[in-house]
């Protein structure tokens, strides 16, 4: 059963559950495309989240109560909206220590905590297909689910103030990749080359909600000859 609160005086928030699970974040993602079919009058924008969609509105064309009985009214129609398929993307990925970098600085730390080896960390890490379950924090950056608890471990108490476009992370249970440069306390252990974000592309994000995808340890010639193509058809 759905959940309605105010946010503000211009937003209303319904809520699926308290859990992070599959099956919640899709009834987040059925009601998002169920509003979405209705156009209706004063709504701003939408923000989804793990187990929560926040509908922004202006307060000048509608208020919380008429979109409260809306949304309402539509619920008993959210379980026949039939999802598209998700998408399978490979990322690839140049985990930890390198020749030119330290693209995972803490991919050691990360071994230690949960007495591993690197090795055994990346094998862990990149064995897994992660859903999308929300996009946010900074343009493009994707919160995923599903990552193996061996490998979990806590944000640093001290966060980074700069961490490079397209570093790989984990925080708790989460892992995640950030597409832009940007401060942030997740453990680094690798670097994508792939760029997430890019607001001359259509569409702007590499990944959408409800995408999947799995990481592929690559070496640093590999991650050199990509960044090199990328530059090559951005420049085209």
């Amino acid at each position: 059963m759905l959940k309605y609160f105010p946010s503000g005086d211009s937003a209303l928030i319904v809520k699926a559950g308290d859990q992070i699970s599959v099956e919640i974040n899709q009834t987040i993602r059925r009601l998002l495309a169920r509003v979405e079919m209705e156009r209706i009058s004063g709504i701003t924008d939408f923000i989804p989240s793990y187990n929560e969609l926040m509908v922004c509105f202006n307060p000048s064309v509608t208020d919380f109560r008429k979109l409260l009985d809306t949304i309402r009214s539509l619920e008993p129609t959210i379980a026949d909206i039939q999802l598209p398929p998700s998408a399978l993307i490979e990322v690839p990925v140049l985990y930890g220590e390198n020749l030119s970098d330290n693209f995972g600085p803490d991919l050691e730390d990360v071994a230690r905590f949960n007495k591993l080896t690197v090795d055994e960390v990346i094998q862990i890490h990149s064995s897994v297909t992660y859903l999308v379950y929300m996009l946010g924090f900074t343009p493009g950056f994707c919160y995923l689910g599903g990552m193996d608890s061996r490998i979990a471990m806590p944000r640093k108490e001290t966060p980074r103030l700069k961490i490079p476009e397209g570093s790989v992370g984990i925080a708790d249970q989460q892992t995640g990749i950030y597409p832009i440069e940007s401060p942030g306390g997740w453990q680094l252990i690798g670097k994508t080359p792939l760029k997430l974000f890019d607001p001359n592309r259509k569409p702007e994000f590499l990944f959408e909600i409800g995408d999947t995808l799995r990481f592929k340890p690559i070496s640093e010639t590999e991650y050199i000859k990509l960044i090199q193509e990328q530059a090559k058809q951005t420049s085209s």
